[in-house]
């Protein structure tokens, strides 16, 4: 054995089988052939630039090859395969594109996503093909000379009253082919744009979507809460028109008597602190109201204007008896200054029995 695997000829054998599989595993990543196709037909006008083994496409990505290309009729019956994942569906239709004027040509194939099945035994026949530079020549040239028949203008006539209206416009149409050619330098800008607002109007449904049930009950409900609107503007503009009336009355009040009417609250300011200082709430002050118009009224004499002030003596309860001989004494220094003792309550003049003596009246 050891002699075995050290013999060259063993190590040759070996390496040449790595070799063999590594070829095969490359082989079979590369041109995937046991990867399931499906087979398809379609009959062109003609098929230049196309040849077997040509790409067939599907919005410009390869999704499969050309496998035959033969004559039929007035046409090209060309044969291609497509990958099991790219089916046809729907109305299929076809055409040979190339990148270059020279170059081999595509076959694009385009269907309709979420149609139904194209039928692999039935040949596409919606085909076109692009005119060759020889026919376009051509077809220009029987143009030209259909238009300098017959009496009508001819080219070079139809030219000049061209350059003759477009005289002098050169520079604006100039400006306006580098605007287009800056613009389509960057055509995916603009598709950006487009992809995010259509990202946001898919957020924006799906939140519609969602909170269907809360937006439906506002729209059914939204009649009451506007007629109450309604209804309180309409006070508002009433109050607005009251507002038209009294803001100009206010006006001339504060133009008029706003200094005195300050100067006023100013000085009524340590009063009112004075007031509130003895008055715990606001009932205590209601009661207080005609006590302090009772007093203003008793301070001021009717007759001539000036201030009084007018004394009420204490009335003091005492036991009948003695009541008695209290009056009875009171009226023995000043006759008549004792004037009942009914209840036990002296009726006398206490200020008059008091500053008699001294000379008071």
């Amino acid at each position: 054995m050891k002699r075995l695997l050290g013999s060259p000829g063993f190590v040759t054998i070996i390496g040449g089988i790595v070799i063999a599989v590594v070829a095969v595993a490359g082989y079979l990543v590369a041109f995937r052939p046991m990867e399931h196709k499906l087979g398809y037909c379609a009959i062109m006008p003609d098929a230049v630039g196309l040849y077997v083994g040509n790409h067939v496409t599907m919005l410009g990505m390869p999704v499969g090859t050309v496998t035959s290309v033969e004559p039929q009729g007035d046409g090209v019956r060309v044969e291609f395969d497509v990958k099991a994942g790219h089916p046809l569906r729907g109305q299929v239709s076809a055409t040979t594109v190339s990148d270059t004027l020279v170059a081999d040509r595509d076959l694009a194939v385009l269907g309709e996503p979420g149609g139904t099945a194209w039928k692999r035994d039935t040949c596409i026949t919606q085909t076109f093909t692009p005119k060759s530079i020889t026919e376009s020549l051509s077809a220009f040239s029987r143009l030209a000379s259909e238009l300098d028949t017959h009496g009508a203008p001819g080219i070079s006539d139809s030219v000049a009253a061209f350059q003759k209206a477009t005289a002098g416009t050169g520079p604006a149409i100039n400006a306006l082919i580098k605007d287009l050619g800056t613009a389509l330098r960057a055509p995916d800008a603009a598709i950006g744009h487009i992809g995010a607002l259509i990202d946001a109007l898919g957020q924006l449904s799906a939140s519609i979507s969602t909170n269907w049930a809360d937006i439906k009950t506002a729209l059914v409900n939204a009649g009451a809460g506007i007629a109450f609107v309604n209804e309180i503007w309409q006070k508002v503009v009433q109050l607005v028109d009251s507002l038209l009336v009294d803001l100009p009355m206010f006006n001339d009040i504060s133009r008029k008597y706003g200094r005195e009417i300050l100067r006023g609250l100013d000085d009524l300011a340590p009063y009112l602190r004075l007031l509130s200082a003895d008055v715990g709430t606001l009932q205590q002050v209601v009661d207080m109201i005609p006590a302090l118009v009772g007093a203003f009224q008793r301070a001021i004499d009717p007759r001539t204007g000036q201030v009084k002030l007018t004394y009420a003596p204490p009335k003091v309860t005492l036991p009948q008896e003695n009541a008695e001989q209290i009056c009875a004494t009171v009226n023995a220094v000043l006759p008549g200054r004792c004037r009942s003792v009914a209840n036990g309550l002296g009726d006398v003049d206490l200020a008059a029995l008091v500053f008699a003596p001294v000379g008071a009246r």
